[in-house]
């Protein structure tokens, strides 16, 4: 039997909690490395050939009206990819491209980021999903994935989410999720609601 069908095999009773397998594998087909999946959703490192689909989030303002950033051209966007690229060699994480597993079509981003919060760097969930790819819950979908990456993967005692207070539509993916609002505070003079999940003890 082959070895990654093998492993998708024996991790399929975790299913019902989303997020199966929690493991990183190669890809040989395409050479690209996937990091985990859900029941409808496929988790892979971002890399250069993900530029025009990248588009379809980056340089959408209606995707990033609530991005500090702004939105992306080309330039930025390799930018973007080289960062991540770096997070993956640094820390073995950071943003990831999603797929759909019915039809292959990109759905968009998810996956940790950094910020520095009064001083502390803050490493909370994030993404950012195509505007033809929202509305299905795979926000929901790919928000629990990752906070079970944390939990599992990385055994943090708990992760955050960053959200603009205005950004109804990401507040209500955060508590669906099972995030619990703790404060309010600023990134580089933006307002932001500091979510947490805890995956021991109380926030």
């Amino acid at each position: 039997m082959d070895a990654a069908l093998g492993l998708r095999s024996f991790f399929a009773n975790y299913s019902q909690a989303l997020l199966r397998p929690l493991l990183r594998r190669y890809t040989f087909k395409d050479y690209i490395l996937s990091v985990m999946e859900t029941d409808r959703l496929e988790f892979r490192e971002i890399n250069s050939k993900d530029l025009i689909d990248l588009r379809l989030v980056l340089s959408d303002p209606e995707v990033m009206k609530y991005s500090i950033v702004g939105v992306h051209n080309d330039s930025e966007i390799q930018k973007y990819i080289d960062n991540c690229q770096q997070q993956y060699r640094a820390n073995g994480f950071g943003q990831w491209a999603i797929f759909s597993k019915s039809d292959a079509s990109f759905v968009g981003v998810c996956g940790l980021n950094s910020h520095v919060v009064e001083s502390n760097d803050l490493l909370h969930v994030s993404y950012r999903l195509a505007s033809s790819q929202q509305g299905k819950g795979f926000a929901s979908e790919a928000t629990i994935a990752v906070a079970e990456f944390c939990k599992h993967q990385l055994k943090l005692d708990n992760i955050s989410a960053l959200i603009d207070p205005e950004n109804i539509p990401s507040l209500k993916v955060a508590k669906r999720a099972g995030f619990l609002f703790r404060k309010s505070s600023a990134i580089q003079g933006f307002n932001v609601d500091i979510y947490q999940m805890a995956f021991v003890g109380e926030i």
